[in-house]
């Protein structure tokens, strides 16, 4: 029932906390993709994960035809 726990320096425990932030930090920064303005943030597509059979289309390309003469606008009040 010597020692129940190692003793370590508060100078050598403060030296390795340091080292290892700076590896996580190090780790962080290289695998973090790197976006300069937020043009680059909304073109990247990785956002929104949808099921296999839904696909992705053009705004005003739908799937059916669509009468575009019967559409009436909504109203604003």
């Amino acid at each position: 029932m010597g020692k129940f726990h190692s003793m370590i320096s508060r100078r050598d425990f403060m030296k390795g906390l340091g080292l290892s932030g700076a590896g996580l930090g190090a780790a962080t920064a290289t695998s973090a993709p790197v976006f300069h303005d937020l043009d680059e943030l909304t073109q990247k597509h990785e956002g929104q994960r949808l099921p296999w059979w839904i696909k992705e289309r053009d705004f005003f390309n739908p799937t059916t035809e669509v009468d575009w003469d019967l559409m009436e606008p909504y109203d604003q009040g």
